[in-house]
């Protein structure tokens, strides 16, 4: 004899199982977290220091100037023999509405900086901004 109203003891399930979304998110966020790191790899200069403003942050092409002979398009080492053709590329990539950003080390001699801007600026970039470190507000001389 049953008392389970005609059916045969069966009674569905209605509570959702939670515990597959749970290991499919904590799955995830571990992902995340080891590829984030790799995401904001950046290449290491020793940039000058500024007193001005920030800057606010915009999509375009980085250059870099590390050295004498050390020039990177995004993080991309280039010879200065071939940077007018691979900026040109990396340009078409962009597209005509990149602001394409200069950092040069500190070290690095300014006419040699000069040398790279003015190849950049012969290539027909409108919009050229120059990167440098931002000095708090304490530590400014006032």
């Amino acid at each position: 004899m049953s008392f389970g109203g005609g059916r045969s003891g069966r009674r569905t399930l209605s509570d959702i199982n939670v515990t597959p979304l749970v290991d499919v998110m904590l799955v995830l966020l571990i992902i995340f977290m080891i590829t984030a790191p790799a995401l904001l790899q950046q290449v290491e200069v020793n940039l000058p220091k500024s007193t001005m403003g920030q800057a606010e942050g915009k999509e375009g092409l980085t250059i870099t100037v590390k050295g004498a002979d050390d020039i990177l398009i995004d993080k991309e080492k280039v010879n200065i023999k071939d940077f007018d053709a691979k900026f040109a590329a990396a340009r078409v990539r962009l597209g005509d509405r990149g602001v394409v950003f200069l950092q040069g080390d500190e070290q690095v001699p300014y006419g040699r900086v000069m040398e790279v801007m003015d190849r950049i600026k012969g290539a027909g970039v409108d919009q050229l901004g120059l990167v440098v470190q931002g000095v708090p507000e304490k530590s400014k001389g006032r």
